[in-house]
C-alpha cells in the first residue's frame, strides 16, 4: 500500500492470494446478507396489517427520523422482533423512499390498494398537500405520480383514492398534520394574511385553527369518515367501510422517530383489536406523547423557577431560555426530557430554544423564534389560562416578571424605572 505525503491513499497493491481471500470473504458476507434479506421478505409476506406511506410536499425528514428510531427500531417493528407487536404483524407495501421497486412497479401497489387487494392498510401521510385546483386553472399541476391513459395523476388524487379503503390515517410531521413551513403566511400591518404566501397553496390533513387553514378533512369528501372521527360523529369502526375511522397526528419538524414507530405500532394493534385507540388531545395528537408542555418537562425548569434566565441566545450556560425566545410554555413536546435518540439531544437540553414545531400555527404563530412570549400583556389569569393552557401559563407570566430584575441588572430595586 502506498500513500502520498499528505496521507491520502494513492494506490493499493494486493497479491493474487490476498485478492482471492478478500473475494471469498465478500462472497460469504453477500450470501449471509441475501439469506437475511430473504428471511425478512418471507416474514413481511405474512403481515396482517399493511402500511402505505405516501409522501407529498416533504423533505423526507420524517422518514429519516423513523429510520433513526430506536425504541423500538424500524427492523424490530417490521420483522416482529418486538414482542408487543408480534411476528409478521406489519408489512410496508409502499414507501417511495425505501422500497426496492420503482416506476410503474411501485405504482402497481397503489392500484392494488385501491382495488382492495391490500386490506387492511393504515395510510401514513408525510408532507403537505398542494392546491391542485388552483394549478389546474392554468393547465398545470404541482405534484404528479405516474399517469393513466396519457393523463397525469396528481399526488392529491392518489391520496383521495387511498383514503376510501384506509382503516386509519397517521399524519407524520407538521407539514402533513397542519401544513407546516410550506403553508407559511404573509405578515402585514393587519396581522397574518389568510391568503398566505405558499406558492402551492399548501395545507395539511387536519385543520390548522391557529392560522385558519382548512385541512384535507374539510376539503375532500373521501376524508369524511376521518372528519366524523375527529368530530365524534358516527359509529367508530376500524374497517374500510366504517363511517368513522381514526386519524392521528404526530407533528414535529421533523417528528421524532420513536414517536412515529410507537404510534404506528399502537394503531397496528388497534386494527387487530388488541388495544384501544390512543387518547387524543384537541389537535389530534396522542396524549401519552404530547400531553404535557415542553416547559413542564424541561431540564432547565429549576432555573426558570428561580428567575435565572439566559441573556443571549448563544451564551454558554444552562440557564432558562425563555427570555431568548423559548416557546416551551405554549408547546407540547417530550423530547427535551427523554432525548431525541437514546437519551441524547432535544432543543433545550442542548442549548436551543423550543420553536413550537409540534403545534398547529407553526412556524408563523411562533415567530420570531428568538423573541420572548408577550406574557405581561395578558390581562388576567383566566385569559392567560385560555390562551396558554392553564397552570403552565400562569407560571410563565410569573417567571417573566421574576426575570425582569435579572435582565435589567436590578434597576427596579434601585428605583430606576421598569415596565
Amino acid at each position: 500500500m502506498k500513500r502520498r505525503e499528505g496521507g491520502s491513499l494513492a494506490s493499493i497493491s494486493l497479491t493474487r492470494r490476498d485478492f482471492l481471500k478478500l473475494s471469498a470473504a465478500a462472497s460469504l458476507l453477500l450470501a449471509d446478507f441475501q439469506k437475511l434479506q430473504k428471511a425478512a421478505a418471507e416474514t413481511l409476506k405474512q403481515g396482517s396489517v399493511n402500511l402505505i406511506w405516501f409522501e407529498s410536499q416533504d423533505c423526507a425528514g420524517n422518514t429519516i427520523s423513523m429510520i433513526e428510531g430506536s425504541a423500538p427500531d424500524l427492523i424490530q417493528v417490521l420483522v416482529g422482533e418486538n414482542p408487543a407487536i408480534g411476528p409478521g404483524k406489519v408489512r410496508v407495501v409502499f414507501h417511495e423512499t425505501i422500497m426496492p421497486e420503482w416506476g410503474e412497479a411501485a405504482i402497481e401497489y397503489l392500484h392494488k390498494a385501491e382495488a382492495g387487494e391490500l386490506d387492511p392498510y393504515v395510510l401514513v401521510l408525510e408532507g403537505s398537500f398542494p392546491d391542485e385546483e388552483a394549478a389546474a386553472k392554468t393547465g398545470g399541476w404541482w405534484f404528479v405520480l405516474g399517469e393513466e391513459n396519457g393523463r397525469p395523476v396528481t399526488g392529491n388524487e392518489w391520496v383521495r383514492r387511498l383514503l376510501k379503503r384506509a382503516v386509519a390515517v397517521v399524519a407524520v410531521g407538521s407539514c402533513a398534520c397542519y401544513g407546516g413551513i410550506v403553508a407559511s403566511q404573509v405578515l402585514d400591518q393587519t396581522g397574518y394574511s389568510a391568503d398566505g404566501w405558499s406558492p402551492t397553496g399548501a395545507f395539511g390533513f387536519f385543520d390548522d385553527p391557529l392560522r385558519g387553514i382548512k385541512g384535507a378533512v374539510s376539503r375532500w369528501p373521501e376524508a369524511k369518515p376521518f372528519l366524523n372521527f375527529i368530530q365524534g360523529k358516527g359509529k367508530l369502526e376500524v374497517s374500510p367501510t366504517g363511517e368513522a375511522r381514526p386519524a392521528v397526528a404526530i407533528p414535529g419538524c421533523p417528528a421524532n422517530g420513536n414517536a412515529i414507530l410507537r404510534v404506528l405500532g399502537h394503531l397496528v394493534l388497534a386494527v387487530d383489536g388488541l388495544l384501544p385507540l390512543p387518547e387524543l388531545d384537541e389537535y389530534w395528537r396522542p396524549v401519552y406523547i404530547f400531553g404535557r408542555t415542553t416547559h413542564e418537562q424541561c431540564p432547565r425548569a429549576g432555573f426558570y423557577a428561580a428567575g435565572d434566565f439566559r441573556e443571549n441566545p448563544g451564551d454558554n450556560d444552562f440557564k432558562c431560555l425563555f427570555q431568548v425566545g423559548c416557546k416551551g410554555p405554549v408547546s407540547n413536546c417530550p423530547w427535551n426530557r427523554v432525548g431525541w435518540i437514546d437519551g441524547i439531544g432535544g432543543p433545550t437540553r442542548t442549548g436551543g430554544v423550543c420553536i413550537g414545531c409540534t403545534m398547529p400555527g407553526f412556524p408563523d404563530r411562533f415567530e420570531p423564534f428568538y423573541k420572548p412570549l408577550q406574557a405581561p400583556s395578558m390581562p388576567d389569569t383566566a385569559t392567560l389560562a385560555g390562551i396558554t393552557a392553564g397552570a403552565a401559563a400562569v407560571g410563565l407570566a410569573a417567571g417573566y416578571i421574576m426575570s425582569e430584575p435579572a435582565r435589567k441588572g436590578g434597576k427596579e430595586e434601585k428605583g430606576e424605572g421598569g415596565d
